[in-house]
């Protein structure tokens, strides 16, 4: 094996597994999150934190890797627009956030 193999194989073997988080606004304004495995009403200022942590209980907690925006029928506009106001300000553009139509709401999204 060539050193520029194995350099690639040992960066692949070394890398931080993905942190992904979903985060979903229901058509009453609530907001959701899947950042602890499982679908979970949050506050504004959990989700806040939540981007700011990443994953964890690892020793070196992981960042977000990527957003996932589910956005409910009849969402509230002034609640999109908070969401989307967090984000940016912990580093999510708009065009870095895939945004989705929520179309199982209430029901947690697959």
């Amino acid at each position: 094996m060539d050193a520029a193999l194995l350099s690639f194989v040992l960066a692949l073997a070394t890398a931080a597994p993905a942190c992904p988080m979903s985060i979903g606004i229901g058509g009453d304004g609530a907001l959701y999150s899947d950042h602890f495995h499982g679908w979970y009403k949050i506050s504004a200022k959990t989700l806040k934190s939540d981007l700011q942590g990443g994953c964890y209980p690892d020793p070196k907690p992981r960042p977000v890797s990527s957003v996932r925006l589910l956005i409910a029928p009849n969402a509230p506009k002034p609640k999109i627009d908070l969401v989307l106001s967090i984000l940016e300000k912990e580093g999510w553009a708009r065009e870095k956030i895939g945004v989705e139509k929520w179309s199982t709401y209430p029901q947690a999204p697959h």
